[in-house]
């Protein structure tokens, strides 16, 4: 039996769409996804979470606004989106939704 079905998916929501610094961002990906107070804020400690350390199975719903002004911001996001993405194709014990907020 697959460990989808021994365990219960936590389901979680980032919504990252009032958020304006990346400091904001990654402090929502740790509080939601109860990282650890080292998770290292950046994207390959996001990766490292991800694949090791988060629990699983998980339900991860994204809420983001794509029309941001700040287009470093912008591009910074959809870099951990592609992150979240990577991980649910390659791990198949993630699965990741994202909603325009």
């Amino acid at each position: 039996m697959s460990a989808t079905t021994d365990y219960p998916s936590m389901e979680r929501v980032l919504d990252f769409s009032q958020c304006k610094y990346l400091s904001e961002v990654h402090r929502t990906i740790q509080q939601e996804l109860e990282l650890p107070e080292w998770y290292g804020r950046n994207l390959d400690a996001l990766w490292d979470s991800l694949v090791g350390i988060m629990y699983t199975p998980a339900d991860i719903t994204i809420i983001y606004n794509p029309n941001c002004k700040d287009k470093a911001f912008a591009d910074e996001i959809n870099k951990m989106i592609d992150i979240f993405q990577r991980a649910a194709e390659e791990y198949g014990e993630i699965v990741v939704h994202v909603q325009v907020g």
